[in-house]
């Protein structure tokens, strides 16, 4: 049943047509026609993101997003919603750091008028005072209960640390929400909506001519524009430790990384991705959950990931423990990276990382939705048209010394940077000697 269930995936996955680039009237995009399924997506792309936000007034990108699908110019936020619940269709947009992405889903048969939607969303948005007014009390309420959850506080505090002097370490907060105006939003749609600046992906059963006629149709009337420049991570890690002090907690958020050498081909990506499922990025198999979780018991879990942007990355390690166990957590954590960079991996754990890219990337392709953002991320980042199918293009010629050679060069115990979301009367002993420590007061919103 196993072998049939993957065949069919594989199958469905195979009857994709191959991706057809194309630029209209100034617009760059790509079709991807899917014959066997009955739906199809337009996936639009928009360079900018929260990193482009004005200072002081982090937010903006999150606010618009929320805002472009909550009317239009042409109907209120109650009509615009109840056209795509008439059609069954699905119309969403969020904010990243480096882009902003709109997307709208439907059968076949009402795709024409669903996107038509979806560029007055992003052609034509009212932006009027009582959406705005509604969305920034949600947008707050949302974020002063995020900033009270160590989790949260741990991850946000660590990146913002860590890139602190980029436009990448600045935090959105209800305080800086409460500053956006109208003005700011109209500002920054007419900075980054214009034909050089997005690129659109449509997918799944739908002629060529007939995705880019509609492109030309409800998307030409864009302004020229200019393209967004990427922006600079010019940012180096120092060891030192931060402990937001939270007095009452019960166990204590840890997260640790460090600003890491971006990859200079396909290749040598896909060689960084085995090596960190098998430290720390694959779950249960990895090396961080089998030692720190199962032989240990520190934790629940363990995980190591990289995030990118168009010019740089960073590495970081995410888990918790009881108060009185962090030092010892967080020393293993060290040994165990330190290990790995110094002797590698085996030739098992290689296979065994290998098949679970080969088995499942079809699963990740599934969807014309899926496939659509996979051309996104390429063209975001720059990673060419090879991306989309990278696990297959490039996981099967990865050998053991090319995993060795990315931990060797990615996976470093020094210079690191610890952040600890716990009480600090009960842990900050324990972490002195792993570097400089000091403590903050976590923010109250």
């Amino acid at each position: 049943m196993k072998k049939f269930l993957v065949f069919i995936l594989l199958l469905g996955f195979a009857l994709a047509g191959p991706i057809q680039y194309f630029k209209v009237k100034g617009i760059r995009g790509a079709v991807v026609p899917r014959k066997d399924i009955d739906s199809v997506v337009v996936y639009i792309m928009v360079q900018g993101g929260s990193a482009y936000d004005p200072a002081g007034k982090e937010g903006v990108s999150d606010l618009l997003t929320n805002l472009l699908v909550k009317g239009t110019e042409k109907y209120t936020a109650e009509e615009f919603s109840k056209r795509i619940e008439t059609m069954g269709s699905e119309i969403d947009a969020y904010t990243d750091d480096e882009a902003i992405f709109i997307y709208g889903w439907s059968l076949k048969e009402h795709f024409g008028k669903t996107f038509s939607l979806v560029a007055d969303a992003l052609l034509h948005p009212a932006f009027r005072e009582k959406e705005i007014t509604k969305e920034k009390k949600r947008l707050i309420t949302s974020l002063a209960q995020k900033w009270d959850q160590p989790a949260y506080i741990a991850s946000e505090f660590f990146k913002a640390k860590l890139l602190e002097g980029s436009p990448f370490g600045r935090e959105e907060t209800p305080e800086t929400v409460k500053k956006i105006t109208r003005e700011d939003l109209l500002a920054y749609h007419r900075r980054f909506f214009n034909k050089k600046n997005i690129f659109v992906v449509i997918a799944g059963n739908i002629e060529p001519s007939e995705a880019k006629g509609m492109v030309e149709k409800y998307l030409s009337s864009l302004p020229k524009g200019k393209k967004a420049s990427p922006l600079p991570l010019m940012v180096k890690t120092k060891t030192k430790v931060y402990i937001v002090d939270r007095p009452q907690a019960p166990q204590t958020q840890i997260r640790m990384g460090y600003v890491s050498l971006p990859f200079r081909s396909l290749k040598e990506m896909a060689a960084r991705r085995l090596a960190n499922y098998i430290l720390g990025g694959g779950g249960f198999s990895s090396r961080m959950m089998k030692i720190i979780r199962a032989k240990e018991g520190l934790t629940y879990g363990i995980y190591s990931y990289f995030s990118g942007f168009v010019k740089g990355d960073y590495f970081e390690i995410t888990t918790f423990t009881k108060n009185e166990t962090v030092g010892k957590a967080v020393d293993l954590t060290l040994k165990l990276v330190r290990e790995f960079h110094e002797k590698g991996a085996t030739q098992e754990e290689l296979e065994k990382a290998k098949g679970y890219y080969l088995g499942g990337y079809p699963l990740r392709l599934e969807t014309p939705l899926d496939f659509a953002y996979r051309i996104l991320i390429a063209e975001l980042y720059g990673y060419g048209k090879k991306y989309v199918y990278w696990e297959r293009n490039f996981i099967p010629s990865v050998k053991l010394k090319d995993v060795n050679r990315a931990a060797r060069k990615y996976f470093y115990d020094r210079p690191m940077l610890i952040v600890c979301v716990g009480p600090a009367n009960k842990i900050k002993a324990q972490l002195e000697k792993f570097g400089p420590v000091e403590v903050v007061q976590p923010p109250k919103f």
